[in-house]
């Protein structure tokens, strides 16, 4: 299964996929923290950091070639624009990307306080 879990920072996206998806501390690549690559991870967390170092087509290249995958995301699109350009297109990719990724999952939600909403599946 395809899983897109989007919403703020600290709003309790990874909890909440550990508690409803089964999800186990093994599973989770933290994206935004490791320096190297782990695509045999079930989990992929703050897909929003790893566009920061990898091309978004990429990425999108590599989650095609998995049958499932949990990708988790922050919402970076809300707020202040950012006033630095490439801070602006680091956005726009991000957010590109999760719509792709929202149109090929089979579930999409957005949490927001630990409670999901689904939008999707």
């Amino acid at each position: 299964m395809k899983i897109l879990l989007v919403g703020g920072a600290a709003q309790g996206k990874l909890a909440y996929a550990v508690e409803r998806y089964d999800v186990t501390t093994e599973q989770i690549w933290y994206a935004g923290e490791a320096c190297q690559e782990a695509w045999d991870k079930a989990v992929l967390n703050h897909l929003h950091l790893l566009v920061r170092r990898m091309d978004a087509d990429v990425i999108l290249s590599r989650l095609n070639e998995l049958k499932d995958w949990l990708v988790i995301c922050d919402e970076v699109g809300c707020g202040v624009v950012p006033t630095d350009a490439a801070d602006r297109r680091w956005r726009e990719s991000v957010g590109r990307l999760c719509c792709t990724l929202a149109q090929r999952a089979d579930v999409v939600e957005r949490v927001v306080c630990g409670l999901a909403q689904r939008i999707k599946g």
